[in-house]
């Protein structure tokens, strides 16, 4: 880490540092909405792809023999 970047927060009014601290959380919250967003997406295109007879479902019994 920065200790530099760090130190200068530090000096920063309080109000200042909240809203520093909130834009550096909105950045996370921002990349983990792309992530899910990236899942959601794979998600509809395997449904369509089973749909479309592209892909089919296994059983997951079936694959490892279990009755």
């Amino acid at each position: 880490m920065d200790n530099v970047l760090l130190e200068k927060a530090f000096e920063m009014p309080a109000n200042e540092r909240v809203t520093f601290a909130e834009l550096i959380l909105a950045s996370i919250d921002y990349e983990e909405e792309k992530i899910r967003q990236s899942w959601i997406a794979e998600v509809n295109n395997r449904i369509k792809a089973v749909n479309e007879g592209k892909s089919k479902l296994l059983d997951f019994g079936s694959i490892y023999n279990e009755d």
